[in-house]
């Protein structure tokens, strides 16, 4: 165990260099979007060296693909040490942050603003390749929620990012003060609802038709003309193919016809 300012890191043997180089930066990391001044509680951060040390920590909660774990209760952090550690740490201090300053959100709203304030900007090219998108299958929230606790990596991958376009535009309609208003309001009310209606002047529904139809709007024409290219170029590559199978028949008829003919002499002329 090392204490680093406000974070007591708890390990085990043979990782101390990595566990001390995590502590000051989560020590360190004190700015949050829409959060104006963090409380700089003191952390917990719990760092296991596998798969089996993590389930046990977690209790077994957590899917296999998970990477850490927040517990706003007791402000404690749980993580695996493999992957990209220093993005999931900050993803969990994201969370830690927010549940510090607010009573209670929605879980879409809790994992968007956390890949948001972590900078995960490569989860929304999950969307890039998603073809319900393309087809105008656009989700709802309640759908993302449910994906969001499924065990499934696919399924979950998609919902995060999903989640996050939903954090973005939040934070696009606040303006030049971002999420800042909302996350007063909610500091103020566990109703999401409300909060939306003080900082907005509009309802849940009434912002999920309107992501819905942003993410559509940004996302749709990109999988249109991505998936144009995957169409012209399976198309290419049929074309080449048919003219393979052309090329080896035509081959194959010459040397059919070219049985049996003798090439005369140089020397060689015809008579009437």
């Amino acid at each position: 165990m090392i204490h680093v300012g406000r974070v007591t890191a708890v390990f085990w043997p043979g990782d101390e260099a990595a566990v001390m180089a995590l502590a000051e930066l989560a020590d360190r990391t004190t700015e949050w979007p829409g959060i104006s001044d963090s409380l700089g509680r003191p952390i917990r951060l719990f760092l296991a060296p596998s798969d089996a040390k993590f389930d046990s920590l977690t209790r077994g909660l957590l899917p296999e693909w998970g990477g850490g774990a927040a517990f706003p209760g007791s402000s404690t952090i749980v993580l695996k040490l493999t992957g990209d550690v220093r993005r999931v740490m900050r993803h969990e201090l994201a969370h830690l942050a927010l549940r510090s300053v607010v009573r209670r959100v929605p879980l879409w709203f809790d994992e968007g603003y956390a890949a948001l304030a972590a900078g995960e900007w490569d989860r929304l090219e999950a969307l890039r390749v998603n073809w319900a998108l393309l087809m105008g299958a656009t989700p709802t929230l309640r759908q993302v929620v449910a994906d969001l606790r499924d065990s499934g990596s696919g399924r979950a991958e998609t919902a995060y990012a999903l989640a996050t376009t939903a954090a973005l535009l939040l934070e696009r309609m606040g303006g030049e003060r971002g999420l800042g208003p909302l996350v007063t309001n909610l500091g103020e009310t566990a109703d999401f609802d409300r909060a939306l209606r003080t900082t907005y002047q509009m309802t849940l529904d009434q912002f999920e038709a309107h992501w819905r139809r942003d993410l559509k709007r940004r996302y749709g024409w990109a999988l249109f003309f991505g998936s144009l290219t995957v169409v012209w170029t399976l198309l290419a590559m049929v074309l080449v193919s048919l003219w393979l199978v052309r090329r080896r028949r035509d081959r194959a008829r010459r040397a059919r016809l070219d049985e049996g003919w003798v090439i005369p002499p140089d020397d060689w002329h015809a008579s009437a």
